[in-house]
């Protein structure tokens, strides 16, 4: 992303057997600033799958295509 570009970072953290995917406003030296969404499923494919699908936004899209590959 470039610097005109809000910093994203995709984190996925285990909960009750679920995974929940969480995209986060980072600032410049990494540290949140606030979740942007959320989504809940059974591995981290799927909530990557289930955030994909209830966004619309491009550089959010764009973050969790890439943690793909992370």
């Amino acid at each position: 992303m470039t610097e005109h570009h809000a910093r994203l970072r995709v984190r996925f953290y285990p909960h009750h057997g679920e995974r929940t995917a969480y995209v986060q406003r980072v600032d410049a030296e990494g540290m949140p600033l606030e979740d942007v969404m959320t989504a809940v499923g059974a591995s981290k494919d799927e909530a990557r799958t289930k955030a994909l699908a209830s966004t619309e936004d491009a550089e959010v899209r764009e973050a969790l295509e890439s943690s793909v590959h992370v």
